[in-house]
């Protein structure tokens, strides 16, 4: 998740940090993820995957 947001953040050039847009929090998330140690990669991809989910409005149901 890590290394996909920071080809996103390179291809979208500074505009990308802004904190208006989701992926400076996503790129943050995935930051932060990567450095606890408790949880593994796949419970960090799931995190930002539930949390994109419920940006769009759909619920876990």
């Amino acid at each position: 998740a890590n290394d996909l947001c920071q080809k996103a953040i390179r291809t979208c050039g500074g505009q990308s940090m802004l904190k208006s847009l989701p992926l400076e929090r996503l790129y943050r998330d995935s930051r932060c993820g990567s450095l606890m140690l408790p949880w593994t990669a796949e419970l960090c991809i799931d995190k930002l995957g539930r949390e994109a989910l419920y940006e769009r409005g759909e619920d876990d149901e």
